[in-house]
């Protein structure tokens, strides 16, 4: 395998774990309970006093991980288009899947 195999797949599977971060940040962050964030808060959590900013606006916070979202699968899309055309044939041939 060459090494622009090995970018693409580096490239496809960091936009693909990203992709997947930002899709369990927003059902964590949706989930979560305003009353044990506000009682974590009131303890000096730091980190339930910003879960219930971001959280405040629901709405919000759906709308910009979702667009987080869409912009790496557009990301990922176009990568396989420009980069990896021949990918899925050099794969086959190595591993001699034909």
């Amino acid at each position: 395998m060459d090494t622009a195999f090995w970018i693409t797949i580096s490239t496809i599977m960091g936009l693909i774990i990203l992709s997947a971060f930002f899709s369990g940040s927003e059902t964590a962050l949706t989930a979560a309970s305003r009353g044990k964030l506000r009682a974590q808060a009131d303890k000096g959590s730091r980190a339930a006093k910003r879960a219930l900013n971001i959280t405040e606006d629901n709405e919000r916070l759906i709308g910009s991980v979702l667009l987080a979202i869409i912009w790496l699968i557009f990301w990922q899309h176009l990568w396989q288009r420009l980069f990896s055309r021949d990918l899925l044939a050099k794969a086959a041939l190595h591993w001699q899947l034909w």
